[in-house]
């Protein structure tokens, strides 16, 4: 009975975890809808999705009652995730739009319920095997979608033939193909037997990238990847990570001598100019707007929305009916103030720091891939937003990962000790699989 349920809890982790990505159902229901197509994705009726994520909420919500004791040390010790859930919850007394903060911040607390749950519940490295399964079954659906249902794996309209697998659009299906590339580069640092599944599954989702003519992921890739090379050297004895850390910052100044020459070429390459298509232009009015109400923001969603709310001002004056600011950044600040980024930026260095430090200690590979989540969320969210997304993904994995990283202690408490045997017990379920 007891391995029923943890086969359960597993299977619905990884269930969610696609439904969390955007993946399958919302591409199913659009009807296989691309940008350029009549219509318009808002007239979409996405009900189906909710009535699932409300059960998760509740299903999550009730898997912590069973171990509240050991969620609330964990909360405790990761405060800033509470604190800046409650401050999105408070900001629904001062939004612009009270009745979509209202909305949007429950549907934040119950997807930060299951972050809860999967941090709680799993150990990192039992997080980073259960991601690998999600993302392996995302790349096989991915591949079924593009070749046997092109209607829907592939874009038409103004990106006609661009890849996106079972998503909606070219660039979500780019963003999560490089999460999974991460995933399984960190996975491919272990040593140990059936490490060849971690190279086909970065190979797959680095082809995939290429597919989706996503210009932004491929950067991103690149980027992560060298940043991945850098960490894994600064595991390496003293006596030689200084000198190739040295080595290696006089490589990049010189290089950055000549790609700041090359900037403007590079990104007409990619058919892009230096503002980010148009990205850059809105940042100064945005910001001009946030000003007006700098200390606890506009509410949470509270300034994206139709013409009469205060992000209209933005659409007159640019001409570009943004759906965000496309910077996770300057969003979280419109939307939670001084106050909200405040807490966000301590936690976020908080777990970045802790992070490095457990993985020149403990399980390199494992907390090695907290660092380049971290550094991957800060790359999405300088061009795209999607920081504190409700029903997101990128949130789910942020709530997890700082949980895991804040509790650990030195010292194996019983609940560390009840971790370790349930790592044993799944590393041992996915030997059998083998």
């Amino acid at each position: 009975m007891r391995n029923l349920g943890r086969s359960f809890e597993i299977l619905f982790t990884i269930g969610y975890l696609i439904l969390y990505s955007g993946g399958v159902l919302a591409l199913f229901l659009s009807g296989g809808y691309s940008e350029g197509d009549t219509g318009s994705l808002r007239d979409v009726d996405f009900a189906l999705i909710r009535q699932l994520l409300l059960l998760n909420y509740a299903i999550s919500f009730l898997l912590l009652l069973r171990r509240w004791q050991y969620v609330l040390q964990c909360l405790i010790r990761a405060p800033f995730i509470p604190i800046i859930v409650s401050l999105v919850m408070c900001s629904i007394l001062w939004s612009s739009q009270a009745d979509i903060t209202q909305t949007r911040a429950i549907s934040l607390l119950g997807t930060t319920i299951f972050g809860i749950y999967f941090g709680t519940r799993f150990s990192i490295k039992e997080q980073l095997n259960i991601l690998a399964t999600t993302f392996g079954i995302i790349l096989f659906l991915s591949l079924v979608f593009a070749i046997a249902l092109p209607g829907y794996g592939r874009m038409g309209g103004i990106h006609a033939g661009a890849w996106r697998g079972i998503y909606v659009h070219k660039n979500p299906f780019g963003q999560m193909m490089t999460l999974s590339s991460i995933i399984f580069l960190s996975l491919l640092t272990r040593k140990e037997k059936g490490s060849w599944k971690y190279l086909l599954g970065l190979a797959i989702s680095a082809l995939m990238i290429a597919l989706s003519a996503s210009s932004s992921s491929l950067v991103n890739l690149v980027t992560l990847t060298l940043i991945f090379v850098v960490l894994k050297v600064t595991l390496w004895p003293d006596r030689v990570m200084i000198p190739v850390i040295f080595s290696l910052s006089a490589l990049g100044c010189v290089a950055s001598l000549f790609v700041v020459d090359a900037l403007e070429m590079v990104a007409g390459v990619f058919g892009k100019d230096l503002t980010l298509t148009g990205r850059t232009d809105i940042w100064p009015i945005v910001i001009r707007q946030g000003l007006q109400r700098p200390i606890l923001g506009y509410g949470y969603s509270g300034f994206w929305g139709d013409w009469d709310s205060p992000g209209a001002a933005v659409w007159k004056e640019h001409g570009w009916l943004a759906p965000n600011a496309h910077s996770g950044f300057i969003d979280l600040w419109i939307q939670l103030g001084f106050v909200g980024a405040a807490i966000f930026l301590v936690g976020f260095l908080l777990v970045l720091f802790r992070g490095f430090h457990l993985s020149r200690r403990i399980h390199p590979s494992a907390y090695t891939w907290i660092i380049i989540y971290l550094i991957f969320t800060c790359l999405i969210n300088s061009t795209e937003s999607s920081l504190m997304n409700n029903n997101s993904l990128n949130w789910i994995l942020l709530t997890s990962i700082s949980i895991s990283v804040m509790s650990y202690r030195d010292a194996p408490t019983q609940v560390e000790a009840i971790q370790s045997d349930s790592e044993l017990r799944l590393d041992a379920l996915h030997q059998a699989a083998d």
